[in-house]
């Protein structure tokens, strides 16, 4: 019976597991669709400037009222850690350059003095649109190569029964989701889940190969 137990734990945590990572690849794929599809907007709505020295106010309106949600799926790849304005006379750390510029983009019309910044801007902005785009896409690709590996699974698994409770606060709208994902490969989660995949694993064989009644026997033999 234990060796039964043993075996539909492991099946179960396995799926857990191959569950979880589906969603995240589907997470991720909401994520890289919004990233894009806000990008192509942004790029759209610069290139109108520049071209007709018009502004798009449906685009402008669109960008701007997503601009928040955007700052925020960027993260660290929408962020400068440090930055000086020598125009405006000022400097800031953790700079969020999109959420920042967008506004600014009403001053580029007939104001050739600030060309040549609004345009390192821009690249700036692309530039941070695209290293996330690469980012996800390398996120995305780890998964999928390993959704099918039963001992990744398995790993995935114990990590996600780890972190539960972060999660049922994610879901309830206190942290959010990508902040329980960041714990998962925070150092301590990491070393705390390989030790209990590790200790899962020799328990799981010794119950399998012996049972626990006979492993505890040659264990108190040893200490007689």
């Amino acid at each position: 019976m234990d060796k039964v137990i043993s075996i539909c734990s492991i099946i179960v945590i396995v799926i857990i597991g191959f569950i979880v990572k589906l969603i995240r690849l589907h997470s991720i794929n909401k994520r890289l669709e919004f990233t894009s599809d806000y990008r192509n907007k942004f790029i759209q709505y610069v290139n109108q400037i520049a071209s007709d020295h018009t502004i798009n106010q449906t685009l402008y309106y669109e960008l701007t009222s997503k601009v928040k949600e955007m700052q925020m799926e960027l993260g660290e790849d929408g962020v400068f850690a440090y930055m000086t304005d020598n125009l405006r006379g000022i400097t800031a750390k953790d700079y969020q350059l999109l959420l920042n510029f967008l506004p600014e983009t009403r001053e580029m019309l007939g104001n050739s003095f600030l060309a040549e910044r609004y345009t390192m801007s821009i690249n700036s902005c692309d530039d941070m649109f695209i290293r996330h785009i690469g980012s996800l896409n390398s996120n995305h690709s780890e998964i999928r190569n390993g959704i099918f590996n039963p001992f990744s699974n398995f790993a995935e698994g114990i990590k996600s029964i780890i972190l539960l409770p972060f999660f049922i606060f994610s879901w309830c709208g206190f942290i959010t989701l990508d902040s329980t994902y960041k714990l998962g490969q925070n150092i301590i989660v990491k070393i705390l889940n390989a030790v209990i995949v590790i200790l899962g694993l020799i328990g799981t064989i010794i119950t399998i190969v012996l049972g626990w009644s006979e492993f505890t026997a040659i264990v108190m033999k040893l200490f007689e």
